[in-house]
């Protein structure tokens, strides 16, 4: 009995050895790369965590981007009801309730208003699509085992991308980790709407 329950034993642990693990498909980067830096417009919502030397906070975050038009909505911290910047590549508007307009040539000058420090919302623009920003050098990047962007240096922001999923045919991150000296913030996109790419 105890020579049939070995022989079991050796032949489960074999089988369990000799599974083949099937391979994960891997993208091409340079393809996947002119491909998502022609969608140019979607619809995502998330949660954005923010940190710097002295305080915190998090809100919850809606951005609309249509071609270099975006808006992007924040609720929760600063006070009541939503903050919203809006704009394009040449200008912005930050509107607060109780506050007057502000307006820039950048919505990351913007956002010093905000956090204290400007959250680099042009270069994000790219980077929640997960590919390098092309308006600035990259100094560093890695990827993961199936292509995918995995680690980023660029504009002094370390980054890290994570959870990537297939929606409506398009491989997006699910997370994304930023850091500059004091200065962090991590986005977990809750759900992504991309549009159809530009051609």
């Amino acid at each position: 009995m105890r020579l049939i329950l070995s022989l079991l034993l050796i032949a489960l642990i074999t089988a369990c050895s000799t599974q083949v693990s099937h391979p994960t498909t891997v993208i091409d980067w340079d393809q996947h790369l002119q491909q998502l830096q022609r969608l140019d417009h979607w619809l995502l919502d998330g949660k954005l965590g923010y940190r710097d030397n002295h305080d915190g906070g998090s809100a919850w975050v809606s951005w609309q981007q249509q071609e270099d038009t975006f808006e992007v909505t924040l609720n929760g911290p600063f006070g009541a009801g939503a903050t919203r910047i809006a704009g394009n590549n040449h200008y912005a508007e930050l509107q607060r309730a109780g506050h007057d307009n502000l307006s820039a040539q950048s919505p990351a000058a913007l956002t010093e208003e905000l956090f204290g420090w400007q959250w680099p919302v042009e270069q994000l623009q790219f980077w929640v699509r997960g590919i390098p920003s092309p308006a600035s050098p990259t100094d560093n990047q890695s990827h993961n085992q199936d292509g995918t962007l995995a680690h980023l240096e660029q504009s002094s922001w370390t980054l890290q991308f994570s959870g990537y999923q297939q929606t409506s045919g398009w491989l997006l991150p699910g997370k994304i980790k930023g850091q500059r000296g004091d200065y962090s913030f991590t986005l977990v996109i809750k759900h992504w709407q991309p549009g159809e790419a530009h051609q």
